[in-house]
């Protein structure tokens, strides 16, 4: 199984699973996450929904960054770049943008 290498600013790393992904959202209007959508259900109070590891962006390892229409994409290769490998892979979110933190829940940042 490969992985998603997330780099973040101190130089440690998020690891995501690269399987069984269905939807990569665009980034959120308010806060620029990008939310990673799993072919897995998360019980929740209501009813289940899909799993999603939420994305968040920074500059300077502090502070919020929005993640851009480029982070998706280079989300998706690195998606592709792994399938069928049992590699990480790392994503290039953009110039001077890190990994915050993932956030596993059920709700979608867009």
């Amino acid at each position: 199984m490969g992985y998603l290498k997330f780099n973040k600013f101190d130089g440690s790393v998020d690891l995501l699973p690269a399987e069984n992904i269905m939807h990569v959202s665009a980034p959120g209007a308010g806060d620029g996450d990008i939310g990673i959508k799993y072919g897995i259900t998360a019980e929740s109070a209501a009813t289940p929904t899909f799993l999603t590891a939420v994305v968040a962006g920074t500059a300077d390892g502090s502070g919020d960054a929005a993640l851009t229409a480029a982070s998706r994409d280079a989300i998706n290769a690195a998606i592709e770049a792994a399938n069928g490998t049992n590699d990480a892979v790392s994503v290039n979110l953009g110039s001077g943008l890190f990994c915050k933190s993932i956030t596993i829940g059920d709700t979608d940042p867009s």
